[in-house]
């Protein structure tokens, strides 16, 4: 790999005196760190010890409160994920920071420096030889939400070594990695170390310490406690610097099974990815899944669990059971836990007593119904105790603790169930060397509660300690079964490397994508333009006049004032927000021209301009108030919505500004006969689609309202970025009010308020998710003149206004549900 790193006396990175405080907790007390080039540094500590603040520190996604970072011989104040990637820093975090609803390639736009970022045009490109440099195989194209964790982890080290860091710092990169991963990262490392990099290595796996770092740094409680060379410590030193007491075992004695009775059974087990696996689990007994990464251990392991389709039998203490989804599964007593924490696993929302109890409502419930808190404390304490889960409190939600808290938590929540088959993927994955002790006692004692117990794991020495037998797989299939007396490292290893064909020279393939989506991704403006046609076809067979060119002209007048409203709703729905101003600023807007409509073309303008303005202040007042004040966007929008409509009727009490003559045949021009504002509109909606998909700002605006603590993380202003949207709809508000003024003619602060629920019908049934991060402007201006066209057509065929009203509210309706038939149906695909 080649480096362009300039030559530096002295140190590559200096933290000094850092400090960061949390609500509660001292993160970082005082925090020093030194990294010379040429050196690989690790930092080491238990869970919640403060190392992922402190790179995130380094890195500019966390801003300490006090201290200095010096970075490359220069100091800066503070620092932004941005700033840090221009002047050398590149960070891989223990969880992927890729916005779930970006492409791997436009991920790369946001993550890889101007100064080697490709263009636009040749993002796909230029990925896709970056990775075959690195040896590795994965669909640019591919959107991050479909990536397995990982892939998503060799994805986003492939954007930082495409940064040419001067300093890396990678935060747990081989939690998610195999063997081959792993020995690529390494070599990796070691070339940007011989080229005079710098590395900051954090891991809790003191075999890798051993193997790539030089020194070291380590944290308890936020301090430091000690560091120096590695070479100067003894793997026992490590570990008591890093938990504060000595170990006198690592894993627990295993129990005598002679007699255990077999509580899980599967035979001939057949999906995606494998085929013809048996084997069981006695009463007691834990189980290892072994092999190399990809060869179907963990395809088998979700299929027990009912997160994918499987074919054969499966027996649950003697009966035969129907793994038909993960509810089936959870019914016959299979409780799975997932390695993909935040995604599969916990509910991050939600406090450590709620993830903790979830399995125990009925024993925290008075009367089976209402949840009783000091119920709930007394059954969860307890195991929070035993298990040396940090956290501020039972009610501090999970999604603020370290990722080995959270797999604590997990393991609490199993330790109070009885779950008859546990499953268990990657069960120390981001846990400290204290923690997993805690863990494998916790798993023993589950076990001996008479509990089957699966575990994968991709670390062969724990797979020796903790597991009674272990299951090789290999190319989908159980190559080998290794009983309790055969079971150690080499043979766990020899079995996984010598069963398979794939290279250790290189990560073992990853999937591409089978298909591209159809018209680009607009299939969905394609079906509502064909709708339009189906509709508007069989009304004409009743009634020709629907065909008129008057009838025609108003039903894209019509269309025009909700396509602008429904993009201004589109821009705040993709940042993972709602407005629900947008009628109140149509209501103002057409007040607000009125006042200009008798007079000159150009007095007219200077309306235009007034409305507009307006929009961006109503904007920019709700964008203040969900980015600054942190209020809900619903409740933000609804306020402003109010005093916004109330300003529209002081305005005008009353109907009037009656657009003279001259001004309506202004209005009213057209092109071919198509009116002319009708033509503006959708050349607002097809720069908005050139905007949200082929520039930095579009995919700054998804990546936030997929994910936006990821998306900070890559460096994207995700508060700028909301407010922006805001202010853009509060514009384009106010010109669906200046387009609603073209089809009346009259100032009227009683209309527009329909088109806020209109708006978001219009924009869901477009495609875009009411969580963010997707949306599509074309397929929003097609839907905008589907529903017209459909109001239009009621009209013709003499359906009563209730009948109107009702086939709206279906619609809506199907707004709503349109967004979970299509994540049902994603769920059915990948489980096929």
């Amino acid at each position: 790999m080649e480096l362009k790193v300039e030559s530096a006396i002295g140190t590559a990175l200096t933290l000094s005196g850092i400090v960061k405080r949390y609500p509660g907790v001292r993160a970082l007390d005082g925090v020093d760190l030194t990294v010379r080039p040429g050196e690989i540094h690790a930092v080491l500590g238990e869970n919640g010890a403060g190392k992922s603040t402190l790179v995130g520190v380094a890195a500019g996604s966390v801003t300490p409160d006090e201290g200095r970072i010096c970075l490359l011989g220069k100091e800066y104040p503070a620092m932004t994920p941005s700033v840090a990637r221009a002047h050398g820093l590149a960070l891989v975090y223990q969880t992927p920071a890729l916005a779930p609803s970006l492409t791997i390639s436009e991920s790369m736009l946001v993550l890889v420096h101007e100064s080697v970022r490709p263009s636009v045009a040749d993002a796909g490109a230029w990925t896709r030889r970056h990775f075959e440099k690195l040896g590795l195989r994965i669909d640019p194209e591919l959107k991050v939400a479909e990536l397995t964790p990982r892939e998503a982890h060799l994805v986003e080290i492939a954007a930082a070594l495409a940064n040419e860091p001067q300093v890396l710092v990678l935060d747990e990169p081989t939690e998610a990695l195999g063997p081959d991963e792993t020995d690529w990262l390494f070599r990796e490392v070691r070339s940007l170390v011989a080229a005079g990099g710098a590395v900051v290595y954090i891991t809790h796996r003191i075999p890798e310490i051993r193997e790539i770092a030089d020194s070291m740094t380590v944290l308890r409680d936020g301090r430091v406690v000690g560091g120096g060379k590695v070479a100067e410590f003894s793997d026992e030193q490590i570990v008591e610097l890093i938990i504060g007491r000595s170990l006198d075992t690592t894993f627990p004695d295993k129990p005598d099974l002679t007699g255990a009775e077999t509580v899980f059974r599967f035979e001939e087990l057949t999906g995606t990815g494998f085929q013809g696996v048996t084997g069981s689990v006695r009463a007691g007994e834990i189980v290892g899944f072994a092999g190399v990464e990809g060869n179907g251990q963990r395809d088998v392991l979700r299929a027990l669990a009912g997160l994918t389709r499987s074919h054969g039998t499966v027996h649950v203490a003697g009966k035969a059971v129907r793994l038909s989804s993960p509810a089936a599964a959870a019914g016959h007593g299979i409780v799975f836990l997932s390695g993909n924490r935040l995604r599969e696993a916990v509910f991050g929302d939600l406090g450590v007593r709620e993830n903790i109890d979830a399995l125990r409502l009925p024993d925290v419930s008075l009367a089976r119904s209402v949840l009783v808190p000091r119920r709930e404390r007394e059954l969860v304490a307890p195991a929070v105790a035993a298990l040396r889960v940090k956290a501020a409190s039972l009610d501090t939600p999970v999604n603020t603790l370290s990722g080995g808290n959270q797999q604590k938590v997990l393991l609490a929540r199993a330790s109070l169930g009885a779950p008859k088959v546990l499953l268990v993927e990657d069960p120390t994955q981001g846990v400290d060397a204290g923690a997993r002790l805690e863990i494998y006692r916790v798993l023993r004692e589950i076990a001996a509660r008479g509990t089957a117990v699966i575990a994968l794991s991709t670390d062969a020495v724990e797979l020796e300690g903790l597991c009674d037998r272990v299951l090789v797989f290999s190319r989908g299939r159980v190559r080998a079964e290794l009983q309790a007396a055969m079971l150690s490292e080499r043979e766990i290893t020899g079995a996984a490397v010598l069963s398979t064909e794939l290279s250790v020279e290189q990560p073992p393939p990853t999937r591409a994508r089978t298909r591209r989506p159809l018209l680009g991704g607009e299939f969905q403006a394609a079906a509502m333009l064909a709708l339009v046609v189906v509709v508007g076809g069989l009304t004409t067979l009743s009634s020709p006049a629907f065909l008129t060119s008057l009838n025609i002209g108003q039903l894209l007048l019509a269309t025009s004032s909700l396509a602008l409203v429904g993009l201004a709703q589109l821009l705040v729905v993709m940042t993972g927000g709602i407005d629900l101003s947008v009628g109140s600023v149509v209501a103002l807007s057409v007040v607000t021209v009125s006042f200009f409509a008798s007079g000159s073309p150009a007095l007219f303008g200077i309306g235009v301009v007034c409305a507009a303005a307006a929009g961006a202040a109503i904007g920019l007042l709700n964008g203040l108030l969900v980015t600054k004040v942190a209020m809900p966007p619903v409740i933000a929008t609804l306020v402003s919505s109010i005093g916004v409509l109330g300003m529209a009727q002081l305005l005008r009490p009353l109907p009037g500004g009656q657009a003279d003559d001259a001004l309506l045949s202004l209005l009213g021009t057209t092109l071919a006969g198509v009116p002319m504002v009708f033509v503006l509109a959708v050349a607002v909606g097809v720069l908005a689609h050139v905007v949200t998909r082929r520039t930095r700002a579009g995919r700054a605006l998804r990546a936030t309202g997929a994910d936006p603590l990821r998306a900070a993380r890559m460096g994207v202003p995700t508060g700028r970025t909301r407010l922006l949207a805001y202010v853009t709809a509060g514009v384009l508000a106010a010109c669906g009010g200046i387009a609603f003024y073209s089809q009346t003619g009259v100032g009227d602060a009683s209309v527009g308020q329909a088109l806020t629920l209109t708006s978001v019908t219009a924009v869901v049934l477009g495609g875009a998710s009411i969580f963010g991060g997707t949306g599509s402007a074309l397929a929003t201006l097609a839907t905008a003149l589907f529903l017209q066209t459909i109001t239009s057509s009621l009209s013709f065929l003499s359906v009563s206004v209730a009948w109107q009203y009702w086939i709206q509210g279906i619609l809506v309706v199907g707004a709503a549900v349109v967004p979970l038939v299509r994540t049902e149906n994603s769920r059915r695909k990948a489980s096929a």
